[in-house]
């Protein structure tokens, strides 16, 4: 992973909202950037890795061409860290996705059908627009991209 605290600590000096993540300590930050990263591993990103015992996500080729992992990948993760710290957060006023309703009294939640709530926060899925495939032609046995 090149992801890393420091350059999250960039990332996040200029973004506005961030104060929650400046008061984590290293051990913290460094567990929410692992979980971003592992949710982030998970979707379907254009291009092959470079090898198939690679175990991170780029390198990648893309159009016969080796891609580093662009910025609004590195962003996209650290969106996803940010979200999953904003959620021990919760506000009142901001219900997470998949939640109807939330109670004071008695402590009660209800939550939507979640068959169709996105696992990956709305910001970070913005970044990555453009690098996750957008349909796959079914073969016998892989998946190949459709372009």
């Amino acid at each position: 992973m090149t992801i890393d605290i420091q350059s999250a600590d960039e990332y996040f000096s200029s973004r506005y909202g961030a104060e929650i993540w400046l008061e984590l300590d290293n051990t913290q930050k460094q567990a929410a950037l692992i979980t971003a990263y592992n949710n982030i591993k998970k979707l379907p990103f254009i291009g092959q890795k470079l090898s198939e015992t690679q175990t991170d996500l780029f390198p990648r080729i893309y159009k016969g061409q080796a891609v580093q992992m662009p910025a609004d990948v590195e962003n996209a993760i650290y969106e996803e860290a940010f979200s999953i710290i904003s959620r021990n957060e919760l506000n009142i006023n901001e219900i997470p996705d998949g939640v109807q309703s939330l109670s004071l009294g008695s402590a009660s939640i209800s939550f939507k059908d979640t068959q169709n709530i996105n696992p990956i926060s709305k910001t970070a899925i913005k970044f990555l627009d453009g690098w996750l495939q957008k349909g796959f032609d079914i073969e016998p046995e892989k998946f190949r991209e459709v372009y």
